[in-house]
């Protein structure tokens, strides 16, 4: 099964024919053009910052990740993030490549005046405007090992044409942003057709894939004890 793809100029369409009733939407640089742009990237907002859920669409990884420094530079403990990221999804980051791959755990920011003196394998992030990964300055750190974590991005917001939009249902963006269009008239279909849109995306999200187990797991019987990195 295909994945819908839907760009900022699909949404567009999308509002003009539920809301104008054309066939003709309107272009970049017109009014209605910008303020249906604003509402889709607030619906975004709204999305992404929707209680008690980490959606699925938002996990990468720095190997996928538009910018971020991806290779070791020897004598170098300190390498940039990816832009979006909003915090790391791993309890590891890992050096290397193949299964010559070295596990440093990772601390949260407040431990390293636990670890200071500390020559084990670890790593923290700092999540300010310029977002770093920084490592154990007490290591030996050589050039072109290969850096690999997994990370919780920031949604995009719209602005070109062709910019695709990250959630599973885009038409979400499209019933908010009409539920908006329509408020002074009292009309408030669009407003539950949103919401109904919302909830069915969190449901979904936590659906897992036929035949993929949903227990719970146990971190040492399923051989992912603190033994399985080394530690």
């Amino acid at each position: 099964m295909s994945v819908v793809v839907s760009t900022l100029a699909d949404l567009v369409s999308y509002t003009n024919t539920l809301y104008e009733a054309d066939s003709t939407p309107p272009s970049s640089g017109d009014e209605d053009y910008t303020v249906w742009t604003a509402l889709f990237n607030i619906a975004i907002n709204l999305w992404e910052s929707e209680e008690g859920v980490l959606w699925n669409e938002l996990y990468t990884t720095l190997a996928n990740a538009a910018d971020g420094t991806k290779t070791t530079t020897a004598g170098t403990y300190s390498y940039a993030c990816p832009t979006l990221i909003s915090f790391p999804a791993s309890g590891h980051v890992w050096l290397g490549s193949g299964v010559n791959k070295t596990p440093y755990k990772v601390i949260k920011p407040e431990e390293l005046q636990l670890y200071e003196n500390n020559s084990g394998d670890w790593c923290y992030f700092l999540l300010d405007s310029a977002p770093t990964l920084e490592f154990n300055p007490n290591l030996t750190i050589s050039t072109g090992q290969t850096i690999n974590y997994s990370l919780y991005q920031k949604a995009t917001k719209l602005s070109a044409s062709t910019d695709v939009i990250q959630m599973s249902d885009p038409m979400f963006a499209v019933y908010y942003a009409l539920s908006e269009l329509k408020k002074e008239e009292g009309d408030t279909s669009a407003a539950s057709i949103a919401s109904q849109k919302l909830e069915a995306m969190k449901t979904k999200n936590i659906m897992p894939a036929w035949y993929q187990s949903d227990n719970l797991l146990n971190r040492v019987e399923d051989g992912m004890g603190l033994s399985a990195f080394g530690t």
